[in-house]
């Protein structure tokens, strides 16, 4: 799916009220990494946490040091009494049994201080990332060699692609989804998913010409107008995005996506009471969209409505803000 920000609008109600949004937007397309590393940072926190167990019992056993006169006050010729008299002051006998030694060294320890590890997953298939929300060895391993066997199979496709374009291997992902159509797939599916890639990695020529594609092997596909209209919004080509995603609205009305970039590409030439219905429409099928909360805030204070408008905005904030 592609993403995009809104721009534009009064945003003096969004300064007085609540100050400035955190600067922060979705990611063009989900990142992901592939690192060992947490296994290694969680090793030497298992450490870390053993360590703390056994405190250093030097400065507790170190004796207090004996404070004597200054040389200046000593008598000239040295005498033996003095030197004898102030080895004993030594608290050796004393600081020794004083000290307990038995709760430093002691092996207890609350249990909630040695994180319990992780129970690996029932099956490689059970997760197709891990915890961290790394992708798997395993399921990769399970996903390419089902691909493998069944190379027309689109689902499956679709599935090693995503994985594989998370992982950051572009190029695998789209020669997946291409041997998967050359196989006889489903075509529509497929084209839409390289175009989905391709317009996270910012070749939008060639995802508009994917879809293209998908367009002429299912002429009037919802998925595929609705990702034309993203697109065109991505492209700020904005009124060639407005027919797409109102015909998308009529079709499935409980598209979230689609009401949220047709108030987009509305609120660009001012048509600002659809934007706002389209705004509002896609808060209500998606509350977690910050995005369409502020949309509509800032559609809102061009209406004039700045009371109105501080209320959304303060939604944005909060749901951003989880």
């Amino acid at each position: 799916m592609f993403d995009t920000a809104p721009t534009g609008g009064d945003r003096s109600s969004l300064a007085a009220v609540l100050g400035e949004l955190p600067p922060r937007e979705p990611p063009v397309c989900g990142e992901w990494s592939f690192d060992v590393s947490d296994d290694f940072d969680s090793r030497a926190a298992s450490l870390a946490a053993g360590t703390a167990l056994a405190p250093s019992l030097t400065p507790e056993l170190r004796p207090t040091p004996i404070r004597t006169q200054p040389m200046t006050s000593l008598p000239p010729a040295p005498v033996a009494p003095p030197v004898v008299v102030a080895a004993p002051a030594i608290p050796v006998v004393v600081v020794a049994p004083a000290v307990s030694v038995t709760p430093p060294v002691s092996p207890a320890a609350p249990p909630a201080a040695r994180p319990a590890p992780p129970a690996p997953p029932a099956t490689a298939a059970a997760s197709a990332t891990a915890p961290s929300g790394v992708p798997s060895l395993p399921a990769l391993a399970e996903l390419k060699s089902l691909h493998d066997a069944q190379p027309g199979d689109a689902a499956s496709a679709i599935a090693l692609a995503t994985m594989l374009d998370q992982r950051g291997n572009i190029q695998g992902a789209l020669s997946v989804l291409l041997r998967s159509i050359e196989a006889g797939a489903d075509g529509v599916a497929l084209r839409c998913a390289r175009a989905t890639i391709l317009a996270g990695r910012l070749r939008f020529d060639d995802a508009e010409a994917e879809l293209q594609r998908a367009a002429k092997l299912r002429a009037g596909d919802n998925e595929v107008l609705l990702l034309q209209g993203i697109l065109a919004c991505r492209r700020a080509k904005w009124r060639e995005a407005v027919e797409p995603l109102t015909h998308v609205v009529k079709i499935d009305p409980s598209s979230a996506a689609a009401h949220f970039y047709l108030g987009e590409a509305l609120s660009r030439f001012d048509r600002l009471p659809e934007a706002l219905a389209a705004y509002e429409r896609a808060t209500e099928l998606e509350a977690t969209n910050w995005r369409a909360w502020k949309g509509a805030g800032m559609v809102l204070d061009r209406l004039g409505r700045s009371a109105d408008a501080a209320t959304f905005y303060r939604r944005a904030r909060d749901v951003q803000r989880g």
